[in-house]
């Protein structure tokens, strides 16, 4: 093998070995919380209201806006079924009980195509994740 050879041997080895450490140290609460965040949105797919509303915290605050103002918007919003949903580049942030999960949402295809980013601030309550609020930002 000739030096060039060897060192994008080297080189792809090193991307891999970097990318098995990220995958192998993510914490068991980032694990949790990715979980949880891709049911709420398969429950907002499948139109399930409840299920997505036992991912808010009673003590949900965000700014002025109140865990009911929230629940409104999230039966308004989960009563138009929009499908198929996805997360994208979920970036989770762990700190003791509290989190910080930064997402992209890609709802429909093609034409009706939206997506958008949130940064959602999540507690360990009662030995799980609930989101205590959240924001949406642009990306």
């Amino acid at each position: 093998m000739n030096f060039y050879t060897k060192a994008i041997g080297g080189f792809v080895l090193l991307i891999v070995l970097a990318l098995s450490a990220i995958f192998l140290f993510r914490t068991s609460d980032e694990r949790a919380i990715e979980q949880l965040l891709a049911g709420g949105l398969r429950a907002a797919e499948a139109g399930d209201t409840e299920g997505v509303i036992a991912l808010i915290s009673p003590d949900y605050k965000n700014g002025e806006e109140t865990r009911d103002s929230i629940l409104r918007k999230i039966r308004q919003a989960v009563s138009q079924r929009l499908s198929p949903a996805r997360m994208e580049g979920a970036a989770i942030q762990v700190s003791g009980e509290d989190a910080e999960a930064n997402v992209t949402v890609v709802l429909g295809a093609l034409q009706m195509r939206r997506d958008f980013g949130l940064r959602l601030r999540l507690r360990k309550e009662h030995g799980g994740w609930k989101v205590t609020s959240a924001d949406q930002v642009e990306h």
